[in-house]
């Protein structure tokens, strides 16, 4: 998955500069939101003269739980697996503005969870809601493949979709002393398997496109053991971010541990 994961920021790369972003907000409950997001403004600059998305403007905004909430009496003449499988999208909110003529390009997908395990559902409720807005807003990415490798020729479409499941590579905790969040073991041995040992710091491709996780809290941050990190001005929550090469060559550099005031 990680390596797919790579992959697709690659192929973004080969269109333009672009910051993907993964945000995850919590209560003090252990409940909060997850968040996977894109904006490709420059993207739109360079696909411009494409008749597809030239002249495009669209600010979209889908909430599920409102949509379920507002076809209950027609849900509830559905068979039971229908309307549990429709009830999966509930926590799922996706936000999406183009503009040609404003060269802006951003995308957000929002999942609520009670606890942290409910990330795990964040991929399979994006699929299963089959947003037609978000397969336009990718199809330029998904259309795309990273050059002068053939092996990678056909991992684009499934880089777009293990993008959702980057979840699953992190082991996350939480509670009122403080939060972290590690790589698995099993993603760690993967990158350093397919870890791609031709690039280099000064690779013009390698700041092309970002990276960046943010973590907000119910609580003050009092320390953090990352050196990468940057505490939020309000000081509760905590950001990462990082290049190309950067991930490719530390695997641990989003790993993190954050202590909360007392």
């Amino acid at each position: 998955m990680v390596r797919n994961t790579l992959f697709i920021c690659l192929a973004i790369v080969t269109l333009s500069a672009c910051q993907l972003r993964e945000e995850i907000r919590f209560n003090k409950d252990g409940s909060g939101s997850y968040e996977v997001g894109f904006d490709m403004a420059e993207m739109m600059e360079t696909v411009k003269s494409d008749d597809s998305l030239s002249a495009t403007e669209m600010d979209t905004l889908i909430n599920f739980a409102a949509f379920l909430d507002d076809k209950k009496d027609s849900i509830a003449s559905l068979s039971k697996a229908e309307q549990e499988k429709l009830e999966a999208l509930r926590p799922l909110e996706f936000a999406m503005k183009m503009s040609d003529t404003e060269k802006k390009m951003d995308m957000r997908l929002t999942y609520a969870f009670k606890k942290l395990d409910d990330i795990a559902k964040f991929a399979d409720a994006v699929e299963k809601a089959d947003i037609k807005e978000l397969k336009k807003g990718l199809d330029p990415i998904g259309g795309m493949k990273p050059t002068g490798n053939t092996e990678n020729d056909s991992v684009s479409d499934d880089g777009i979709e293990d993008l959702f499941k980057m979840a699953e590579s992190f082991d996350t905790k939480f509670s009122k002393k403080g939060f972290s969040r590690k790589m698995t073991e099993k993603a760690v041995a993967e990158m350093l398997k397919k870890k791609d040992t031709t690039m280099k710091a000064d690779d013009p491709f390698a700041d092309m496109i970002r990276f960046k996780q943010v973590y907000k809290f119910p609580y003050r941050v009092r320390s953090v053991n990352n050196p990468n990190a940057k505490v939020l001005s309000d000081f509760m929550g905590v950001e990462l971010e990082a290049s190309m090469f950067e991930m490719n060559n530390d695997p641990n550099y989003f790993n993190i541990e954050v202590e909360f005031e007392k």
